[in-house]
């Protein structure tokens, strides 16, 4: 059967899909993109924003367009599968938990009606299940290796403890033995993701810890570089410093911020201040030199005034960061944020969001510039693109384009950045 998988949403939905489509070669599957005339399409949807529930919806009518089966399975199935069902033609609605037995639904769903589906069959079950490893696939030059799933924390904007459940762990001895795999399969990069991270291990027995795993990974695997997605403010701790300064880890951090406020922070029920962020950015920066540090920001937060939106905009032109990802509020169905009164319009919470881009786009431009005459290690994306340039990522997550022959996707390699025109950095070989 010839399956195209889509995908939206985070790195843990990426890894996920990759997941599915080791199963599925795995079990004699073809797996095509959108445009190689799939029987089926799995749409493994997102539902962080209301923006992300739309592109979910849209993707899915696209692929009935296209006349394939189609699957909906993720975030949005997970939570809201009644939504989906109003999708006219959608055969399958899968949960979170049954994206590890996808390859089971694949093989009966001719059978589940002969024509279109008037009404999807809904498969959604609490999402308990402990972590096992999975097979995986990916055309990727870096691979993602989830390890963690779940949260405990309870941000009161945040619908993503409900569609993961609590935080649950990859046991370590899986954890090796997935890095050993994808070594042997030629990855010069692995992305450690996980929906809450930082509580790796927690609850495991024995307990372990991120900072043991990422030790015990970089000793058996000096030779491929390691790279965190996501980590946050609280977890960061004196060991992780340590351990990017002295290992095999990329000079990267994704710390959320979300405000710069503290009073929404506290109505956000982050578990840190402003002065907290503050100095926790200011020593890496101090012990990291060159480090790349990228945060999340919400706009419009219900209660948000204009004081302290402007209280956020002085404190992140502060920081010493590379890049933001900024969102306008979105209120999420059972959310302790949907409680609140929202005054805010979506023209302000939209106005307030181009603000904050503006400042990323500053400070992602004033990185890039600093970076100006350094060597740096890159990944190879893909092969050439275009006048003898190939698309590579650093360790310290600049996209950069280097001037060379015969390179390979996956291969690492020394660069010297030479210029940047237009927001892209230019590169030459060291040799």
């Amino acid at each position: 059967m010839k399956v195209s998988i889509q995908t939206l949403g985070c790195k843990v939905n990426q890894s996920e899909s990759s997941s599915i489509e080791g199963t599925l070669r795995n079990n004699d599957h073809q797996i095509v993109d959108k445009n190689g005339d799939p029987d089926v399409v799995i749409v493994n949807t997102c539902t962080v924003t209301e923006r992300s529930d739309h592109e979910s919806r849209q993707m899915i009518r696209k692929a009935l367009r296209s006349g394939a089966r189609v699957i909906a399975t993720g975030c949005y199935a997970q939570l809201r599968p009644e939504e989906l069902t109003e999708i006219k033609g959608l055969d399958l609605i899968v949960g979170n938990s049954g994206k590890q037995n996808i390859v089971n639904y694949l093989n009966k769903i001719k059978t589940l009606c002969e024509k279109k589906c008037e009404h999807a069959t809904v498969c959604v079950n609490k999402p308990a299940n402990p972590l096992a490893l999975q097979p995986y696939y990916s055309k990727r030059s870096r691979a993602f290796l989830k390890v963690q799933d779940g949260c405990n924390l309870a941000c009161t904007y945040c619908a993503i403890p409900k569609a993961r459940g609590k935080s649950r762990s990859l046991v370590m001895d899986s954890a090796l033995k997935a890095v050993g795999e994808l070594s042997l399969e030629g990855y010069k990069e692995i992305v450690l993701t996980g929906i809450h991270i930082g509580t790796y291990g927690f609850d495991l027995k024995p307990k372990s810890s991120l900072l043991e795993m990422m030790e015990r990974i970089t000793g058996m695997h000096p030779d491929i570089r390691i790279r965190l997605s996501s980590i946050e403010p609280q977890e960061v701790s004196d060991g992780l410093l340590t351990l990017i300064k002295e290992r095999n880890i990329c000079s990267y951090l994704h710390i959320p911020l979300q405000s710069g406020s503290d009073r929404i922070l506290r109505s956000m029920n982050r578990r840190y201040n402003t002065d907290y962020y503050k100095q926790l950015i200011n020593k890496i920066i101090t012990e990291i030199p060159g480090i790349a540090i990228g945060t999340d920001i919400i706009t419009g937060f219900p209660g948000e005034s204009d004081k302290e939106f402007e209280q956020t905009v002085k404190f992140i032109e502060q920081l010493s960061l590379s890049y933001m990802h900024v969102f306008p509020y979105s209120k999420r169905p059972d959310t302790m944020a949907s409680l609140l009164r929202d005054t805010i319009s979506i023209t302000v919470k939209k106005e307030r969001a181009k603000k904050l881009i503006e400042i990323s786009k500053k400070k992602r431009n004033a990185y890039m510039t600093r970076n100006l005459g350094r060597v740096l290690d890159v990944i190879v994306e893909n092969r050439e693109i275009t006048n003898g340039y190939y698309s590579a990522i650093s360790g310290n997550y600049l996209k950069i384009l280097v001037k060379a022959e015969g390179l390979k996707s996956g291969q690492i390699l020394n660069v010297v950045i030479r210029t940047l025109t237009d927001s892209v950095l230019l590169a030459e070989p060291m040799n």
